[in-house]
């Protein structure tokens, strides 16, 4: 996940809890995993501050959306893949899903 990719998903979600033909969310991938983690380039380039990083804006989008929210999980979930997850009031996994928490902590 790249900063832009956090900030697209937060827009769509705050798109659709104001739609009100959107009456629940799919949140699905494309190709075979879910959610291989943050890009490091990316992430390195941008890291998590406290307030409003696109991290904690997706976080505060998840917990603030009010419709239900589904996700359809093939392949890996990756650490916010496992996490985010479960934000959602359903989590369908598919047979081949794997969720994996990866963080490490520093020294």
């Amino acid at each position: 996940m790249t900063s832009s990719m956090y900030i697209t998903m937060v827009e769509f979600l705050e798109d659709a809890a104001k739609d009100d033909q959107v009456r629940v969310a799919l949140w699905d991938a494309a190709g075979d995993s879910f959610w291989l983690g943050n890009d490091p380039e990316d992430f390195m380039a941008n890291p998590p501050v406290a307030g409003e990083s696109p991290q904690s804006r997706l976080i505060h989008a998840l917990i603030n959306f009010e419709k239900p929210l589904v996700a359809a999980v093939q392949g890996a979930a990756i650490g916010g893949g496992t996490t985010m997850s479960a934000h959602c009031d359903f989590v369908y996994a598919g047979e081949n899903a794997k969720f994996r928490l990866s963080f490490v902590l520093p020294r």
